[in-house]
């Protein structure tokens, strides 16, 4: 997707001497993608799908947020401070969920849309909250809170249904589909067939997630 085609140009980059200001505008744009991002989300039509999804798109939001502002966090790191931002916050990504899905079967459509806007200042709180953790590692859990209580009201200004229309149409080109797949030749089947099966590699036991707290 074009979305993280983008996030991951920035996370490319060296911020270490760019301006405060400069950091901060693209934390923004950061924030504002992962944030319509998480909003194609919600409009999943099977129930809890948008749980399966968000999750990933606010880890590699906090990643990149990470990197910009000179803390950077592998994939394993960024999940954790997701979860441990959003217990801060008081979220839980379960029960937004579950509003989601009541909202699809109460309100078909329209209940879609709501779901949209509400997880767009979700993810916003969160990127918003994530920015002022990283520029300062020092504030309270109180701070914290609040930093995104005040986020999220500033993130259902920000939600606008013709920008996410935009979005949506931009980015779902860039998602495989089925159709783009060449049709397969009986020279290819016999190929594949002849080829040799290569067993994947078992997991690494001594690979486990770093420990970090706020």
């Amino acid at each position: 997707m074009a979305w993280l085609d983008r996030l991951e140009e920035i996370r490319k980059r060296d911020w270490s001497q760019a301006p405060k200001e400069e950091r901060a505008e693209k934390a923004h744009e950061v924030v504002m993608m992962s944030s319509y991002a998480g909003a194609v989300a919600a409009l999943m039509p099977v129930p809890l799908a948008d749980l399966a999804l968000l999750l990933p798109v606010h880890s590699v939001m906090v990643m990149t947020l990470g990197h910009v502002h000179g803390r950077p966090l592998s994939q394993a790191e960024a999940r954790r401070v997701v979860l441990e931002l959003g217990a801060v916050a008081g979220l839980s990504f379960a029960g937004v969920a579950a509003i989601s899905a009541l909202k699809r079967l109460v309100m078909p459509g329209l209940g879609g849309l709501l779901s949209a806007s509400a997880t767009f200042a979700l993810t916003w709180g969160l990127g918003r909250v994530a920015s002022a953790y990283f520029e300062n590692p020092e504030l309270s859990r109180e701070e914290l809170k609040t930093r995104f209580d005040e986020a999220m009201r500033e993130g259902k200004k920000h939600f606008s249904k013709d920008a996410f229309d935009r979005f949506r149409k931009e980015h779902s080109k860039d998602e495989p589909s089925s159709e783009a797949k060449p049709a397969e030749t009986d020279e290819d089947a016999k190929s594949e067939t002849s080829r040799p099966s290569t067993p994947s590699a078992p997991a690494d036991p001594s690979v486990r997630p770093p420990k970090r707290t706020l």
